[in-house]
C-alpha cells in the first residue's frame, strides 16, 4: 500500500467496503487514524491493481508477543466490479508471502459472522475459527451497592504496563491485546488474595478528571476458577454501582465464567457479532 498515496489509499478503502454487511465510510482522519490506534502497516498492506486502478487491499498490521511474531488483517475490500472473480483468494495469498518473508509464525483476523462468504474465503484460504466474539452491553446501575472485598485486594496499573507480562494471554482479537486497544485510559485490573492474582481485566475507561466515568469498555477477562473473585473484580472494574454505559469489544465467548457473570449482572447480547480465525504460518 505503500505505493498509494494516503489519499488514494482513503478512497479505495471505503470503495472497498461498498455494499458490505457494515458498510464503512470513513473520513480521512478517522482512516488515518486507524493505521497509529490500530497498529496497521502500509508497508506489509498489499494492494491488487488493474493496469494502473487499484481495486482491492488487505491492511496488515504485525507485533510480535511471547517470543513470535503475530500479524492482523486489518480489513481486506475489492471495489464492486471486481468481486466474485476469486480476487480474495489472490490477495491473501500475496499477504501471506510476506508474512512468511517478514517470519511471521501466527496470523490473525476478525470476520463478521454473519458474513459466511468471507469466513468461507478464509477457511479455504487455510484459517480456522478460534472462537466467536462478543459485543454485550449494559446501561445504568447494575448493583445500588459494591460487593465488599473482604479478604481480597484490588489493584489497578495502566494497561501498558501489563504488556509483556503473563498477565494476559497474547493469542486473542488484535484490538483487545494490552498493547493496542487500551492506551487512552486503559487500565488493567486485578483482584488478589494472599497476594495472589485470582483474575484480571482489562478495560478502557472514558472519564474527565474529578468526573464519574462516561462508559468503561471490557477487553479481556483471565480468571482462576475463584467464581467470587471474578463477580467482584468484574463489580468493581465496570463501576455496577454508578449509571454508566458499559460494553465489551471482541470479547472470548469461550471465557464462560466472564460471560456468564456479565450476563447475570444484566448484560446483554447486541446485534454485532464476530469469529476470531487463526493460521499458523
Amino acid at each position: 500500500m505503500s505505493s498509494l498515496s494516503f489519499e488514494d489509499a482513503h478512497v479505495l478503502f471505503n470503495r472497498g467496503f461498498e455494499g458490505y454487511l457494515v458498510p464503512m465510510n470513513l473520513s480521512f482522519d478517522t482512516f488515518m487514524s486507524r493505521f497509529s490506534n490500530d497498529g496497521l502497516s502500509p508497508s506489509i498492506s498489499i494492494v491488487a491493481f488493474d493496469g494502473t486502478e487499484p481495486v482491492g487491499f488487505v491492511l496488515q498490521g504485525l507485533r510480535e508477543a511471547g517470543g513470535q511474531k503475530i500479524s492482523w488483517n486489518g480489513g481486506t475490500g475489492i471495489i464492486p466490479k471486481y468481486r466474485g472473480r476469486k480476487l480474495g483468494y489472490s490477495l491473501i495469498g500475496e499477504s501471506e508471502k510476506l508474512l512468511m518473508e517478514l517470519n511471521v509464525s501466527l496470523a490473525t483476523l476478525e470476520s463478521l459472522s454473519e458474513n459466511k462468504a468471507a469466513i468461507s474465503l478464509y477457511k479455504n484460504c487455510g484459517y480456522q475459527v478460534e472462537d466467536e466474539l462478543l459485543f454485550l452491553c449494559a446501561d445504568g446501575i447494575l448493583e445500588s451497592k459494591l460487593p465488599d472485598l473482604d479478604t481480597y485486594e484490588l489493584i489497578r496499573i495502566p494497561a501498558i504496563q501489563s504488556i509483556g507480562t503473563e498477565l494476559f494471554p497474547h493469542i486473542v482479537p488484535w484490538q483487545t491485546d494490552a498493547s493496542n486497544s487500551p492506551k487512552i485510559g486503559g487500565e488493567a485490573v486485578m483482584i488478589s488474595k494472599n497476594k495472589e492474582i485470582q483474575a484480571a481485566c482489562l478495560i478502557r475507561k472514558k472519564c474527565v478528571y474529578g468526573n464519574k466515568a462516561e462508559n468503561i469498555t471490557l477487553f479481556q477477562v483471565k480468571e482462576n476458577g475463584n467464581e467470587e473473585a471474578l463477580n467482584k473484580l468484574l463489580a468493581h472494574a465496570l463501576e455496577y454501582d454508578q449509571d454508566i454505559e458499559r460494553s465489551t469489544y471482541n470479547f472470548l465467548k469461550g471465557n464462560g465464567r466472564a460471560v456468564s457473570s456479565l450476563q447475570a449482572s444484566g448484560f446483554d447480547n447486541t446485534s454485532v457479532s464476530q469469529v476470531f480465525m487463526t493460521k499458523w504460518m
